[in-house]
């Protein structure tokens, strides 16, 4: 190869080496955040293992009847899972952040369904770190006065934080709130509006509560035609109870029944 040849062969080279190079050598801050995101997938399983060692103490302390003891465990799995629940790192480490919702749901699953006083304390936890089902059963618990004093002031106040972040059945809470008159005075109107929230985002339940307002002129100026359309929105959600009283509507005449209908 001649000595102009190898110079140009060089001279193309030394751009390739340069880019190959600087392709090669780390960001440090995107290297800082690789290794915090490898060394948080590393807590995440180590979180893992120990939640499932703690619900193994959970089953033994549970057959020996200490329940109480039992509940706290299972409380303490939960908020050590939930740690991991969110962050940068599970979108590198998919695996591993799926291994976690899938322990934390099926943990917390299981201690809902349980009588366990520490749930109100799991609800409290969550709720106070923005998670809607957790605000939407915080004030569950104060409406009912599970636990907590029974406080309608409190169970407003969250079912509200629930849907701002568009918890439907917060929506749906709300409006039973305004609508029962249990809690505060009958406003019908405002509770139409909750209803209407929960229905325009395709609750079969809303949609059938908002049809027989429209029916009825509860709330809203009655109106046949909407009464109809929205009970065969939650009719095609397979709700019996809209079903039925379609049906009703067109035996009496209150809305023409289509061809073809069921």
């Amino acid at each position: 190869m001649s000595r102009l040849v190898c110079r140009l062969t060089f001279a193309f080279a030394l751009p390739l080496i340069a880019l190959s190079a600087q392709a090669s050598s780390c960001d440090p801050a995107a290297a800082d955040a690789q290794r915090a995101n490898y060394e948080e997938s590393v807590c995440a399983k180590k979180a893992l293992e120990s939640a499932d060692d703690m619900l193994q103490q959970a089953a033994k302390v549970a057959q020996r009847g200490e329940f109480e003891q039992m509940c706290g465990i299972q409380y303490s799995a939960l908020v050590l899972l939930d740690k991991y629940r969110g962050g940068e790192w599970r979108a590198d480490y998919k695996y591993v952040a799926g291994k976690v919702d899938a322990g934390y749901a099926d943990l917390l699953d299981k201690f809902t369904k349980t009588t366990c006083r520490k749930k109100t304390d799991l609800y409290r936890y969550l709720a106070e770190k923005g998670d809607a089902w957790g605000m939407y059963n915080f004030a569950l618990a104060y409406s009912k006065g599970v636990v907590l004093p029974q406080n309608d002031a409190q169970a407003l106040a969250w079912y509200e934080k629930a849907a701002a972040q568009e918890y439907i059945p917060a929506y749906l809470a709300l409006g039973t709130m305004y609508s029962d008159g249990a809690a505060f005075t009958q406003e019908y109107p405002v509770a139409f509006d909750w209803f209407m929230k929960a229905a325009e985002r395709g609750d079969a339940g809303g949609q059938f509560i908002v049809a027989g307002m429209y029916r009825k002129g509860v709330g809203v100026q009655q109106d046949f035609a909407q009464a109809a359309e929205w009970y065969k929105k939650a009719a095609e959600q397979k709700h019996a109870g809209a079903q039925a009283k379609l049906e009703e509507m067109y035996k009496a005449g209150e809305a023409k029944k289509p061809s073809g209908f069921w």
